[in-house]
C-alpha cells in the first residue's frame, strides 16, 4: 500500500475515533447534568427562535428521553414562542439536541448533536487535508521508499558476509 492510502486510512480512522469519543463525552455529560443539559436545549431553541416563530404551527423534533421530559414540562417550550407548539418524537433516535421547523412549511434545522458533529468532522477533515498536503505525502512517500531502500541494501550486504564466512 502506498502511503498515501495509509495516510488516508489512518486519517479516517483517527476521525471516526474522535466522533466516537465526542459522542461518548456528550452521551456522559447529559447523564451526569441533565438539568443543565436541558437547559442547554431551551438555550439554543430561544436562540433558534427569532427565525421559526412564524404565524405557523411551529414542531419540534426530540429523542424518546427528552420527548418525555417535555410532555411532562410541555409548557416550558409553549412558553417560548407565539405561536402553537407541537413535539413529537423522532424516528431516529439520536443522542441529544433537537430538529424544529415550521409545519408544513419550508423552513427546518436540525440541531441534533449527531448532525453538529458530522458538521464538524467535516471541518477537521479540511483541516487535516490542508496541515498535511500531496507534496508532503509524497515526500513522507519518498523518504519511506529510500528507507526500504537503504534496508533491502543492509539486507543483501548481510547475506553476502554470510555467504563468506566459512564453517
Amino acid at each position: 500500500m502506498n502511503a498515501k492510502q495509509k495516510f488516508l486510512n489512518l486519517k479516517n480512522s483517527l476521525i471516526k475515533n474522535l466522533k466516537t469519543s465526542i459522542f461518548n463525552f456528550i452521551k456522559n455529560k447529559i447523564k451526569k447534568n441533565y438539568e443543565g443539559y436541558i437547559d442547554y436545549l431551551l438555550k439554543s431553541i430561544e436562540t433558534i427562535k427569532i427565525k421559526i416563530d412564524k404565524p405557523q404551527e411551529i414542531e419540534i423534533l426530540f429523542n424518546s428521553r427528552d420527548y418525555d421530559y417535555f410532555i411532562k414540562n410541555f409548557e416550558v417550550l409553549t412558553n417560548l414562542f407565539k405561536n402553537p407548539v407541537e413535539i413529537n418524537k423522532d424516528s431516529r433516535d439520536f443522542i441529544g439536541g433537537f430538529k424544529i421547523s415550521l409545519v408544513g412549511g419550508n423552513i427546518s434545522y436540525d440541531y441534533t448533536f449527531d448532525n453538529l458533529i458530522d458538521k464538524a468532522s467535516s471541518f477537521i477533515q479540511m483541516e487535516i487535508s490542508k496541515i498535511v498536503n500531496d507534496s508532503e505525502i509524497k515526500s513522507i512517500e519518498k523518504e519511506f521508499e529510500g528507507y526500504i531502500q537503504q534496508q533491502k541494501e543492509k539486507k543483501s550486504e548481510y547475506l553476502r558476509l554470510y555467504e563468506q564466512i566459512q564453517f
